[in-house]
């Protein structure tokens, strides 16, 4: 095979026609001018306006959801990282509602193609290769279903290549890149939590493979991994502080612990011929599966191989999953985000082998097949998403009409435009709406509804209250006859606050999972908040500074 490493212009060629594959992909769907919300979009877009206004109002941090999730304080942003919704809500100050979601999601995919690079050519020593992996890898067809709205997952994915380049490092490679997989395994962690957990079950599994091949691990590999695994801790402090702080024991639960849905391995490999985004890989790498196995020479190669086989068997209903009822296991809910795993594993040797038969050819013609693969890619990701676009442009498919404030109704799959883009937040949320809510909250209808209808109770009696919004605080209005309790419409959590006309008050948590809190006779002011743990602001300091420790470590590195 040809070698290609260490040349910056091959490095400079291949992301140019990276970011020319992304760009002509955004261009595509964002000519529209439209959105499809569906899946997971109203989870996502309701934290994202959060974010944005609270930004507008001079907030950084955001806590509760106190100006969408009907104004209920749920803890949306505490227990779920938001911290690259930053660059989508940075851009609502320069664009429209669309364009802005549009040149985030340009943004994303272009540093997945690049990260996607970078990995495979350090992993592989070869440019072409790893152009290839992350063609194929960036436009894979289940990725750009998670890019229309199952975002946690999506951003996840880009940082998958990244966090498993880490772990070959540590394992077999050059042990002293460990911060790949601290580094990696941070920024999964800034985007998706049960992410976190479907790469560790990766991780381990890997971990007991090179225990068998390599009859245990070397003491310096040993520290490299324990270093690696120390740094990483402390890099997402703040993101598993809060779960220490508020979740731990306060009886809250998050979205159904159980498998919801399967696909049948059949259907799952048929569908992977048709050139639509979805539940599927792409009909390369499934040829990948029905080929590659007679090409491979490599020990590595083959371990590569069959853990992607293994992860298309995770994702389909040919592995027995009843057999793990009432396990951990069971928290990745939809058995097709083994897809991800399926496509980069297998991408992997899709791109090693492709990449050695066309650096069998001479220049001039390898130079037309990669131009030529190129095309095919851009005209494989437009056929993919050409039935989604249809979607976005279809006349049949309403735009997303208004409801009343307080409404009940699922979010619709309607189409959003900049015109009627705030309709969507009066809906209630599709997925997620009572995600990290107190349990007791979520154990009948008529208490889910009380709250998104705003009632609250007092002396007997059902009151209909209007918030008056804050970032991170909701206040309500409320005049009582009598000195009395009152049950508001906001989520209680540990380090909820609450104050009564300016003076800080202790509450109960209600039969609702709410704040119960004493009100005094005559009119009374009544503001629900959020203050973190102080443990909380430690860990960001932990945190940042063990980001700044690292950098300038890598910089000395570098420079020595």
């Amino acid at each position: 095979m040809k070698q290609e490493d260490g040349s910056w212009k091959h490095n400079l060629a291949y992301l140019g026609l990276l970011l020319a594959v992304s760009l002509a992909t955004v261009i595509y769907l964002a000519d529209t001018k439209a959105i499809f919300a569906f899946s997971d979009w109203s989870f996502h877009a309701s934290r994202l306006e959060e974010l944005y206004l609270n930004l507008k109002s001079g907030s950084f941090l955001t806590f509760i959801a106190a100006r969408t999730f009907h104004n209920t304080g749920v803890a949306s942003f505490l227990f779920y990282p938001y911290l690259f919704l930053y660059p989508w809500a940075f851009l609502r100050f320069i664009f429209s509602p669309v364009n802005a979601f549009y040149g985030w999601y340009g943004l994303v995919t272009f540093a997945t193609a690049a990260i996607a690079y970078f990995s495979m050519k350090e992993y592989s020593k070869n440019s072409l290769a790893a152009f290839l992996f992350s063609l194929a890898y960036t436009f894979a067809p289940y990725r750009l279903y998670l890019g229309g709205a199952v975002f946690g997952e999506y951003l996840a994915v880009t940082f998958l290549p990244l966090v498993f380049l880490g772990i070959y490092e540590v394992l077999w490679g050059n042990r002293h890149k460990w911060y790949l997989l601290a580094i990696g395994g941070a920024l999964i962690a800034y985007s998706h939590i049960l992410s976190v957990f479907l790469t560790l079950e990766f991780a381990v599994v890997i971990f007991i493979i090179k225990l068998i091949t390599s009859r245990g691990i070397s003491q310096g590999r040993g520290k490299a991994l324990g270093l690696s695994i120390i740094v990483c801790l402390l890099l997402v402090l703040p993101v598993i502080a809060p779960f220490f702080t508020d979740f731990i024991g306060q009886k809250l639960v998050s979205a159904n612990p159980h498998i919801t849905q399967t696909i049948d391995l059949g259907p799952l490999l048929l569908s992977s011929f048709s050139a639509q985004k979805g539940w599927k890989l792409s009909f390369l790498l499934i040829l990948t599966i029905f080929v590659a196995w007679a090409l491979l020479k490599s020990g590595r190669d083959w371990i590569i191989y069959g853990l992607g086989l293994f992860s298309c068997i995770l994702a389909s209903s040919f592995f027995p999953w009843k057999l793990l009822a009432g396990t951990p296991f069971e928290m990745v809910q939809l058995t097709v985000r083994y897809l991800s795993y399926a496509a980069l594993f297998l991408t992997i040797i899709f791109a090693q082998e492709t990449s050695a038969l066309l650096g069998q050819a001479g220049e001039k013609s390898r130079r037309a097949l990669i131009c030529g693969f190129t095309c095919f890619m851009v005209i494989f990701t437009f056929s993919s998403l050409a039935a989604y676009r249809d979607i976005l442009v279809s006349e049949t498919i309403e735009d997303m009409p208004k409801t009343s404030a307080n409404s009940t109704q699922p979010t619709p799959f309607k189409l959003l435009r900049n015109k009627n883009y705030h309709n969507q937040f009066n809906y209630k949320i599709l997925f997620g709406e009572f995600d990290y809510m107190p349990k007791v909250a979520r154990t009948s209808v008529k208490k889910r509804h009380s709250l998104l209808r705003h009632k609250a109770y007092l002396n007997g009696k059902t009151l209909n209250l209007h918030p008056l919004i804050k970032s991170n605080q909701i206040t309500y209005q409320v005049k009582s006859k009598k000195a009395a309790a009152i049950d508001l419409p906001v989520i209680a959590y540990k380090h909820t606050t609450v104050s009564v006309n300016g003076q800080k008050r202790s509450f109960r948590r209600g039969s609702r999972g709410t704040v119960v809190v004493k009100l005094d006779r005559g009119q009374n002011t009544i503001t629900a908040g959020y203050q973190p743990s102080p443990l909380f602001y430690l860990s960001i300091v932990i945190s940042i500074l063990t980001w700044l420790v690292l950098i300038s470590w890598l910089i000395k590195c570098r420079l020595s």
